[in-house]
């Protein structure tokens, strides 16, 4: 039997056995909760983080501690205003936290050369009241000294390089040598901190992330992310980019395609896009060593190759995200694989992978180990564990898991001094309700972000046991005694819609009950709802308790809809990674999270390769993102279940959204390939996200294509469906092209859902399907339970009539119940612990058809939105400025 079909059967079999077990998350109908001490997260799972809790900015995603234990600096990177939050004792000896905001846009027109607007994960301190900050995007690294209330700065865009992009830092003080992380141009400058001037700077992998000084200061170990170094199509250029890129990415990995390159048609004539090689030469998912034992001519010693390569065991690299040198071992966190690299030091080999498995679930992945410290005098190594929200502590000398301690959401960085340990935290302990006072046109998000540290001390071995079962009780990870509710054997097709950015309060807060009982909901900030409220900015009268969305709201009273449903996402970024099962990894959060900052992570065409794959807020999953089972294309080909996609997965780093670009929406400038599966079963005819083409359209286009196909082409309908349907993200309002108002794009879009549905229920598959309709996150609205609270409908013969669900469940929840009804074992941890939605559907099947109601014309006519606009561009997927 060949090796790639003994290892698929291995992982079926594991599969297969882990679908006895019961799970589901522990907060059952509870909503979430925002507290102080312990909180129900969104999607069912609890935080009670050990220690003394510290709120930081959002996006705590870099961490130090002076040498004196006297002070602690967290850099926190957004989304939104970037600051470093120190936490120093007062004259009573308690601990004290301070925020050190950098400059906003809501404070200035523009900025100027001059203004610190940004920091990233990249912290040293420079003595007890200073620090060597990253910036991220400027290329530059800020010297704060908070007591003379002064700033230096040292640019590394100089010497030939340009677009730099400053990331971690390592110090050695007694030689005034500061080491930075430049992620794209795949390099380590070497500084001088006296003179803050460049000595050298060291090429080294792919997206360079982490950074660790020996204890001798003689070698530095950096972690590579990255997986490809891409390029830009010949020709390619952004001010061209309807007649110079493609209409389509070039090719789907893996493939002999992604491999070689490949021949392939622009508007200007056919050109040869390059290949992207091998995904694991030395320079991809690996430790470069470099020897600093002189600074200024420091050099790479040699790549090490960390976790498993990208092949028959894992659908993406490792992703290498922590790193820490200890006097003869480095330890390498590789989030994709949950496990730790043992690095020896003298002979620059792999001595060890250390495993983090969760028991009886041991075939899944979802820990997501990133940074790291190692504490001396025990021997331990204390991992942050963003995935399960804990910090888990392994016995290096034994190399084993002794359990994990409980920490706030999603740790990302860990710190010791003596046996004091900080952690930081990047979405603390959650959002809770963002909904303000004020009248309906008012009501538009409030900015409620935030990061925490946690400290606390050394805990006792004989305390793991206690804190390792809180922390597997409050992920869901104990096994019921109780199964599952059975699904309806009847349904064969499922169908996933997936719309752009709506809360639920501010749709459905109208639907105060159903059938089996009330609904919580705030009617008074339902301004998208059956009495909603259309704001004419002063340019034509405003228009209130009209009927915004009455398709939506005809199927939730048709069918079934949910109050207690969560996007895991802050933004579509994260949201379109969660949706098809690919759960952000420490190089997407820490990217986004700048991307929605003030700082921004730019793609450029340019010199610097590691631009080439900032994203920004483009949200569909790169090579770099997949984890080791890949996403659920991978997941539903490994398992034989047959699936067509529309509009999702292409929405790649650099793609131009312009007007013009039927069918697709998109012209592509790059190499940047999607996923094989996706790309052989995507429309080439149906738009992704380009908010210059009617949502009209793409209903058009679904249908003719459904009808192309299966109903007059007699191609076998596929199982699953997946459609991004985001028009009702909204955007500047367009007049003569029938949108009025910027609500109108929520009225298109809930007129192409009607029609959607009306279609599909006079097909002969009605009898068969299941429809659920959710948002990619809920960033543009408020919500009077949970800023992520979002919209939930599930519809078809099968649904649950006239029915609201209370369970507390989220993205991997719906997956979760996507993969029964599919016959499908779990892919991760997320989706396995997981709250399904079988409370939806019902045992009898009632096959009326759907008719889809009317739009008030007032609001948005569809006879003038039938094509895409010619106007100017539309606005980029969740851009600040268009919000």
């Amino acid at each position: 039997m060949p090796a790639a079909w003994r290892s698929s059967l291995t992982l079926l079999t594991l599969s297969t056995i882990l679908t006895a077990q019961t799970y589901s998350a522990p907060a059952g109908i509870r909503p979430a909760l925002r507290r102080s001490g312990a909180s129900i997260l969104p999607g069912g799972r609890i935080i009670a983080p050990l220690g003394d809790q510290y709120v930081t900015g959002p996006g705590a995603f870099g961490l130090a501690v002076s040498s004196s234990g006297k002070t602690a600096v967290t850099s926190n990177g957004g989304p939104g205003r970037n600051s470093l939050t120190v936490l120093d004792r007062d004259k009573n000896g308690r601990w004290q936290a301070r925020q050190l905001m950098a400059r906003s846009l809501d404070m200035l027109d523009e900025f100027e050369d001059a203004d610190w607007r940004s920091v990233f994960m990249g912290l040293a301190f420079s003595s007890e009241h200073a620090v060597f900050a990253s910036e991220g995007n400027s290329g530059k690294i800020s010297l704060f000294d908070w007591n003379a209330d002064r700033r230096r700065v040292i640019d590394l865009n100089q010497g030939g390089f340009d677009d730099s992009y400053t990331g971690d830092l390592a110090l050695d003080a007694e030689r005034g040598i500061l080491y930075a992380v430049d992620q794209a141009n795949f390099r380590v400058a070497v500084i001088e901190t006296k003179s803050r001037q460049i000595l050298t700077s060291v090429k080294v992998g792919r997206l360079p992330f982490a950074l660790a000084l020996s204890p001798d200061r003689q070698k530095l170990y950096v972690t590579n992310v990255g997986m490809f170094q891409y390029q830009s199509i010949p020709g390619a250029d952004p001010k061209q980019a309807r007649t110079t890129g493609l209409s389509f990415p070039a090719f789907g990995f893996p493939s002999a395609e992604a491999s070689a390159g490949a021949e392939r048609q622009t508007a200007k004539g056919v050109v040869q896009v390059p290949g992207l090689g091998d995904p694991n030469v030395r320079e991809s998912n690996s430790v470069c060593v470099i020897d600093v034992s002189n600074p200024a001519a420091a050099k790479v010693e040699t790549f090490i190759r960390t976790g498993l390569p990208f092949g028959e065991n894992s659908q993406g690299g490792s992703s290498p995200s922590g790193v820490v040198a200890a006097a003869d071992n480095i330890f390498v966190s590789n989030a994709s694989n949950d496990s730790i690299t043992v690095i020896d030091g003298k002979t620059n080999t792999v001595a060890a992978e250390i495993p983090i498995r969760i028991p009886g679930m041991e075939p899944l992945r979802g820990v997501l180990p990133i940074g790291m410290a190692y504490h001396e005098k025990s021997g331990w190594l204390l991992v942050a564990e963003a995935g399960i929200n804990a910090v888990g502590v392994i016995d290096t000398r034994e190399r084993r898991v002794l359990g994990h301690l409980p920490m706030a959401w999603f740790p990302t960085r860990v710190a010791i001094d003596h046996d004091t340990i900080f952690v930081a935290n990047a979405k603390g302990h959650g959002r809770g309700p963002n909904a303000p006072g004020g009248p309906p046109g008012a009501l538009l998000p409030s900015h409620l972000r935030q990061g925490s540290l946690s400290v606390f001390p050394l805990p006792k071995a004989e305390d793991l046991p206690q804190q390792t079962a809180f922390v597997l009780e409050a992920n869901g990870f104990h096994p019921s005694t109780t199964a599952l509710p059975p699904l309806p054997s009847g349904i064969r097709h499922v169908i996933l819609i997936v719309k752009e950015n709506r809360t639920y309060d501010e749709v459905f807060g109208d639907l105060q009950s159903a059938s089996n009982g009330a609904a919580m909901g705030s009617p008074e900030i339902a301004r998208l709802g059956t009495r909603g409220y259309v704001d004419g900015k002063g340019k034509r009268f405003s228009l209130k308790d009209v009927n915004v969305t009455p398709n939506h709201h005809a199927i939730a009273r048709r069918w079934t809809f949910s109050d207690n449903f969560y996007a895991d996402s802050d933004v579509s970024v994260d949201g379109h990674h969660w949706l098809v099962g690919a759960y952000p990894n420490a190089w997407t959060e820490s990217s986004l999270m700048a991307a929605y900052s003030d700082q921004k992570k730019d793609f450029r065409l340019g010199a610097a390769p590691g631009r080439l794959l900032f994203a920004g807020s483009d949200s569909s999953v790169h090579p770099e993102e997949q984890t080791e089972g890949g996403t659920i294309w991978h997941h539903l080909t490994r398992h034989g279940v047959s699936f067509y996609n529309f509009g999702e997965g292409f929405e790649l780093a650099g793609v131009d959204e312009g007007k013009d670009l039927e069918p697709t929406g998109a012209r592509f400038l790059t190499n940047v390939p999607m996923p094989d599966p996706l790309y052989r079963h995507t429309s080439r005819q149906y738009p992704g996200f380009n908010m210059n083409i009617p949502d009209q359209y793409r209903a058009s286009q679904f249908i003719r294509e459904m009808d192309e196909k299966y109903v007059k082409g007699g191609e076998e309908m596929p199982r699953f469906l997946f459609m991004h349907l985001p028009n009702d993200h909204m955007a500047k309002e367009r007049p003569e092209d029938g949108y009025p108002y910027e609500e109108s794009f929520v009225a298109d879009n809930d007129y192409a859902l009607g029609r959607i549905l009306e279609y599909l229920s006079g097909t002969k598959w009605w009898n068969e399907t299941a429809v659920f309709i959710t948002e990619d996150d809920a960033q543009g609205g408020v919500d009077h339970i949970d800023a992520q609270r979002t919209v939930l409908l599930c519809a078809g013969p099968w649904c649950r009539k006239d029915y609201v669900s209370h369970v507390n469940t989220s993205f991997p929840g719906l997956l979760k119940t996507i993969f029964r009804l599919l016959d499908v074992p779990a892919l991760n941890l997320f989706d396995a612990a997981a709250s399904d939605l079988s409370d939806c559907l019902a045992s009898r099947p009632d096959p009326v058809p759907y008719k889809a109601v009317d739009v008030d014309l007032r609001i948005f006519d569809p006879a003038a939105a039938k094509e895409s606009r010619s106007g100017v561009p539309g606005p980029r997927m969740d851009a600040p400025r268009d919000k």
